[in-house]
């Protein structure tokens, strides 16, 4: 199967137009005898039962293409949430022109953490599944839905949609309340919501740090194709490079997506065999990004580097001032003029001041210059 070109990024979103998603990487360079991205098979039409519960025909578009276009969105009056927490659908389109033309991202991953997936109902999700997926036709590359959820059946109801409606992938991440306490329980939940969209790619979205799940991602590995044979890949969003690295050592022989999800330390996941990246920074820093990308590519190495340390600068900055979803989503109002809007709660939105600090930052870095600025609703960060 075909490449997908080191020069794509792959954004990420979790849900509606109003929140930014997380691109993701695709592609990328890898180390010799890692597999490339496969470009997922796309299937069918869309779902049944979620869009007649949604109460609509045809196809919604789905959110920004943030972390949801390496893979999601909410946003506020006419760019996300509105003041009643709905999300607004028509920025959709919007976001995923500003990706493709403007940062360079053509892979997204939908409904995910920076898209604000699990704090959408399944109606809201599979509405901004299908917005993303019309909105992309033509224009993006792949389209990854995160159906994961605490409900096996309602996991399973979002994979089926997701093949449904022509979606490339699907990605699940661990059951975070009543957790699987070892491999094999985790493999099965995976396993049952895999045979509800059997002809699509399936990823293991693989976090820790917020599902509280410490099943190693390589362990999980071993044999996982006998039980899941629609398995293609992870997406790691971890800083445990040694737990990274076996994970790609011990698959050299299968064609496995290794995808990183901690924009900070890609260049060392790259090193390692990282085959693309999914995260929520390349909404707005996927330019720089796609230039570290080139720079390893060609192995100038010295240049990769300073591009790592340039996008770390910027991350390690907003960091210490409080960064998270609602203070990504600001940055991507600010950088895109595509409102995103406020988060949905418990989050509440970034503060005007995290918004000027960022801005001045991004300008000190030349990320941004005043004319880089768009003329967007700023209210999400007010």
């Amino acid at each position: 199967q075909g490449q997908v070109p080191s020069s794509q990024l792959l954004g990420s979103r979790s849900c509606a137009p109003v929140r930014s998603q997380t691109p993701a990487l695709a592609g990328t360079p890898r180390a010799e005898g890692t597999p490339p991205v496969r470009p997922a098979l796309g299937c069918g039409r869309r779902g049944r039962n979620c869009s007649s519960r949604a109460g609509r025909g045809g196809h919604v578009v789905r959110g920004c293409r943030d972390k949801e276009r390496a893979w999601e969105p909410e946003r506020s009056g006419t760019g996300g949430l509105a003041a009643a927490g709905e999300i607004n659908f028509s920025v959709i389109g919007r976001y995923v022109d500003y990706l493709v033309e403007e940062q360079g991202v053509k892979n997204v991953f939908v409904n995910g953490t920076t898209g604000e997936g699990l704090s959408l109902s399944i109606s809201e999700r599979c509405q901004v599944a299908e917005e993303w997926v019309t909105k992309g036709k033509n224009k993006l590359d792949q389209i990854v839905i995160h159906v994961g959820a605490l409900s096996l059946k309602e996991s399973q109801e979002l994979a089926q949609h997701a093949a449904e409606i022509g979606a490339d992938g699907i990605a699940v991440i661990a059951p975070f309340f009543l957790k699987p306490w070892n491999k094999d329980v985790l493999i099965n939940f995976l396993k049952e919501v895999a045979a509800a969209a059997p002809a699509l790619p399936f990823y293991y979205y693989h976090i820790p740090a917020l599902t509280g799940v410490k099943i190693r991602a390589e362990e999980l590995l071993d044999g996982i194709q006998d039980k899941i044979p629609s398995f293609q890949g992870l997406k790691f969003s971890d800083t445990d490079l040694l737990d990274f690295g076996q994970c790609v050592d011990q698959n050299r022989q299968r064609q496995f997506a290794f995808l990183f999800g901690v924009d900070e330390q890609l260049l060392s996941a790259l090193v390692m065999g990282a085959t693309g990246a999914v995260g929520s920074t390349y909404n707005y820093l996927g330019k720089k990004t796609k230039q570290m990308l080139e720079a390893f590519e060609r192995k100038d190495f010295s240049s990769a580097l300073n591009h790592q340390f340039c996008i770390q600068r910027f991350i390690n900055f907003v960091v210490k001032l409080g960064f998270g979803v609602s203070q990504t989503k600001a940055i991507m109002t600010l950088v895109s003029g595509i409102p995103m809007g406020p988060p949905r709660l418990p989050l509440q939105k970034a503060s005007r001041e995290f918004t000027d600090n960022a801005e001045a930052k991004l300008k000190s870095l030349d990320f941004l210059s005043c004319t880089d600025l768009k003329d967007g609703n700023m209210e999400a960060c007010s």
